[in-house]
């Protein structure tokens, strides 16, 4: 009798697997350019899709469907302050349909332009919000060449989640050479994962970092999760032993750590550090509730005596010089 049931649960099984995932959208506010400026916005970027899937085709959003946007939203809210968010998947166009996810996903030519929109609009107001990344994965090298393409932008806070460039060149070589041509003579996303010469470069980097891991002089915070390096009893989710992690702690230009920090999960593995309930988030929620307490009293400071605001730090003139990174 039991050999007779096991074709049908592998059947069932099979199904599940093939059934598409029906995408919950984030309950924070959604980006609305068209409206009032809230305090921050927060932009989210999703990284490869797990198997079983075709990359990049069925990416997808999962940072605002699995609640990791709203919880990092509601550790900025705790602080009295308002929040809208926008989550995109990790591909070049604007729009695509994954076969993985219900309804239409937004890539990264998305998110250039609604970032258009964000410094044409609000943040030439008298009041510009703060803006605030969130990557996970591959997600982490879409945004930290976000913030390379606009180095007179001032970014509050960068949270990556486990960065990877892993099959970068291969999912991405195709879709990135329809996005808009780079400014001011910027190398392509193709470079999102490329190598850079820098001082004080670890002996496993041999002096050399991705760009993925190099904190740009625009950006005030740096939070950055690694998963675990070694094989350790999970906290209820994940796996035993890791298959993918972060190996190279992100710096600055000049090899410091200045403004950034560094946490290390022992028991979660590299999809487990993106959940909110994960020792990684919650993690970073603590830091990011301190960091928006911070915000909260310079806005009451500069409310109750206004005061001309310094510019923000921004890129030295001159690129530095990088070498790409293996197919």
């Amino acid at each position: 009798m039991f050999a007779s049931v096991r074709p049908l649960l592998y059947l069932m099984f099979v199904l599940a697997a093939c059934a598409p995932i029906t995408v919950q959208p984030a309950r924070t506010a959604a980006l609305n350019l068209a409206g009032p400026a809230p305090d921050v916005v927060l932009l989210s970027v999703s990284g490869h899709c797990g198997p079983p899937c075709l990359a990049p085709r069925d990416n997808w959003d999962y940072l605002s469907s699995r609640g990791t946007v709203d919880a990092v939203a509601d550790a900025i809210a705790s602080a009295g302050l308002t929040v809208q968010v926008a989550g995109y998947a990790s591909d070049a166009a604007a729009q695509f349909e994954s076969l993985q996810v219900q309804g239409a996903q937004r890539g990264f030519g998305a998110l250039l332009a609604d970032f258009e929109g964000l410094k044409n609009g609000w943040m030439k107001g008298p009041n510009p919000p703060r803006l605030v990344l969130l990557g996970h994965s591959q997600g982490v090298a879409w945004l930290h060449y976000l913030t390379r393409l606009s180095p007179e932008t001032p970014f509050a806070l960068q949270i990556d989640l486990d960065g990877i460039c892993t099959a970068w060149r291969a999912d991405h070589s195709v879709g990135i050479r329809s996005l808009p041509a780079p400014p001011d003579g910027l190398p392509t996303a193709l470079s999102a994962c490329d190598n850079l010469n820098i001082p004080g470069g670890s002996l496993l980097t041999r002096g050399s970092l991705s760009l993925k891991d190099l904190v740009w002089p625009n950006v005030a915070v740096n939070l950055e999760v690694q998963s675990k390096r070694l094989p350790a009893r999970t906290n209820g989710s994940g796996l035993l032993v890791n298959y993918l992690f972060d190996l190279s702690r992100n710096a600055r230009l000049d090899g410091s750590a200045a403004g950034i920090q560094t946490y290390m999960s022992a028991r979660e593995d590299h999809s487990a550090v993106s959940y909110p309930g994960s020792d990684a988030v919650r993690w970073v929620l603590t830091q990011t509730s301190l960091t928006a307490q911070g915000w909260k009293a310079q806005q009451e400071a500069i409310q109750a005596n206004p005061a001309p605001v310094e510019a923000p730090a921004t890129l030295p003139l001159g690129l530095p010089e990088t070498t790409p990174a293996a197919p």
